[in-house]
């Protein structure tokens, strides 16, 4: 991998992307249901790590599971991170061809 290649502010973007909805939330801009529901279900119920971790860090409902601890917060930017960094790499390797 070229470090050069690697663009920081693609990644810085499609990080910010992807963690918009906590962001938003935080601000209480309203009608932020949806998008929240979806940025915690993605990357724990897909991936299967809210069954693994138990329900101390998750409390499965009836729309999904919700984030309980700080750890469980920690786990879902992290996968939103891992994502822009596979994104940001993957585009940056077919521009530098």
């Amino acid at each position: 991998m070229n470090l050069r290649s690697f663009s920081i502010r693609r990644f810085l973007l499609l990080s910010f992307i992807f963690n918009l909805p906590p962001i938003l939330a935080i601000t209480k801009i309203g009608l932020l249901f949806l998008p929240l529901l979806f940025w915690a279900n993605i990357p724990v119920l897909w991936t299967g790590i809210a069954t693994a971790m138990g329900n101390t860090h998750f409390e499965i409902k009836e729309f999904g599971a919700l984030p309980q601890t700080v750890s469980a917060y920690a786990i879902i930017i992290t996968f939103c991170l891992l994502i822009a960094a596979l994104i940001t790499l993957i585009a940056s390797k077919t521009k530098s061809e």
